[in-house]
């Protein structure tokens, strides 16, 4: 595990928007979203998504993340399980998941599903994150020249 070529820093676009995330040799996974997100247990605060991932092939993983979502006043009100299979390309600068498999399950306090939608979203693409690329649109812009 500790020579696939997941592993490292990568931004990655999903249906939901951005996330940045960060695979590790030891089959851990942990990733950044948005502080907050609508859905169906409504407006929530969402915690960082902590995961493990797993080689399923050459260039590809399987991985399988969660992230706690509470209201304002810091209670439970569900959980988003997300399930992936992204395949990192050839020159392992970029990953794309169309896995009809993927996608998130959400479900409520209880532990409740009241979302599958694996497999309903476009396909996740990442850029690998490393000094001077940021895998933002537009990359990091050049500096200015200075004039005197």
């Amino acid at each position: 595990m500790a020579r696939h070529p997941i592993i490292g820093a990568w931004m990655v676009t999903t249906g939901a928007g951005p996330a940045m995330a960060v695979f590790h040799p030891d089959g851990t996974n942990i990733q950044g979203l948005p502080a907050t997100q609508a859905g169906p247990n409504g407006v929530a605060f969402v915690s960082t998504q902590v995961g493990t991932w797993e080689p399923v092939g050459e260039r590809g993983v399987h991985f399988t993340g969660v992230q706690l979502h509470t209201d304002a006043t810091g209670a439970l009100i569900g959980t988003v399980e997300i399930d992936a299979y992204p395949v990192v390309s050839e020159d392992g600068l970029t990953l794309l998941d169309e896995d009809p498999r993927s996608g998130p399950i959400i479900r409520d306090a209880a532990g409740t599903v009241v979302a599958d939608m694996r497999g309903s979203g476009p396909p996740a693409t990442g850029i690998r994150m490393g000094p001077g690329v940021s895998g933002l649109p537009g990359g990091i812009p050049p500096l200015a020249t200075p004039t005197s």
